[in-house]
């Protein structure tokens, strides 16, 4: 009996698999190594600042200027607090847009599943990155807006210590479970538009998709684009070198921490915290700075031929 042409054999099935077991482990690859480079505090610091700015006078505008203020630190300006009657002996904390908080994790997650998305043209994927950046970085600002009146309203029905509680329980539900169910139908919803499912199809042996490039060569000459990500990749290992070799602050800092090496205490502690923080941040610089380079002055072949362009 002849099996008709529309069935799967088994095979190709496992071959399926497999790519779909490549593709999560390399998303679970990338989640880690983007996790690894935020680790220290306050990574995004310029974009936080700006979201924060943002998120102060969007809510000034809705809510009033006397209902939010700034909080002073030495850091970043990404700390606000609320203030309102119904506040008055709620326990209620200032709130800071951290690094986990700025919506940019989520950004690059759907920006790596738009990326390795097989058979779509690169222009139909940076379009999509583009769109799903911005619909993102939207709701994460409605998302911030929508605390104030969740807090209000749970210290109004029920005044007391913690009655900002629906506030907290809905950042928590968006950071751990809505954004990603966002990111999920936003990218399906991106694959269905740009008639992925057909391309996919079309695309030939996924396999040699996720396999090692077979050659490496150097771009002669190099695109404008190559020269502009050179150059950003100049400043950013010329400030971690400064940083790491010649800034006197953090040579103090670095002094200090060294100097608090088996003493513990609380100013100790914060000392270590801050030279982490601050090392951290340059050798990553760095890492990165050296990846963007590679990627601007080399070019990585396949075995299958490039997705068309559209």
């Amino acid at each position: 009996m002849e099996r008709p042409e529309d069935d799967v054999s088994w095979s190709e099935i496992f071959e399926r698999l497999k790519i779909i077991g490549i593709v999560v482990g390399l998303l679970m690859v990338a989640d880690l190594f983007y996790r690894w480079l935020t680790f220290p505090n306050d990574s995004f610091a310029i974009y936080q600042e700006a979201l924060t700015w943002v998120w102060y006078h969007t809510h000034s505008l809705i809510f009033g200027p006397e209902s939010i203020s700034y909080v002073s630190t030495d850091g970043p300006a990404t700390i606000i607090e609320y203030t309102h009657t119904s506040f008055v002996g709620a326990g209620m904390y200032p709130l800071e847009v951290t690094d986990e908080c700025a919506g940019i994790h989520e950004i690059v997650f759907v920006s790596f599943m738009i990326w390795m998305t097989p058979g779509v043209s690169k222009r139909l994927k940076l379009r999509g990155i583009l769109v799903m950046a911005g619909v993102l970085s939207l709701l994460n600002l409605v998302r911030l807006l929508v605390l104030y009146p969740l807090a209000v309203n749970g210290c109004v029905d029920n005044p007391g210590d913690g009655c900002w509680a629906p506030m907290w329980e809905f950042h928590q539900f968006m950071l751990e479970i809505g954004f990603m169910l966002v990111i999920v139908l936003g990218w399906t919803v991106w694959y269905l538009v740009v008639g992925g499912p057909a391309k996919t199809k079309q695309a030939g042996d996924l396999s040699l998709r996720f396999a090692l490039p077979t050659r490496v060569s150097q771009r002669k000459p190099l695109p404008q684009l190559s020269l502009v990500v050179l150059l950003l990749a100049g400043i950013l290992a010329t400030y971690s070198v400064h940083t790491l070799g010649f800034d006197d602050q953090s040579e103090q800092q670095r002094l200090e921490a060294e100097g608090c090496e088996e003493i513990n205490s609380a100013y100790c502690a914060e000392e270590t915290r801050q030279w982490d923080n601050i090392s951290g941040k340059a050798w990553r610089y760095l890492l990165i700075s050296g990846i963007a380079a590679s990627f601007a002055t080399l070019k990585f072949h396949w075995g299958n031929s490039s997705e068309e362009e559209e």
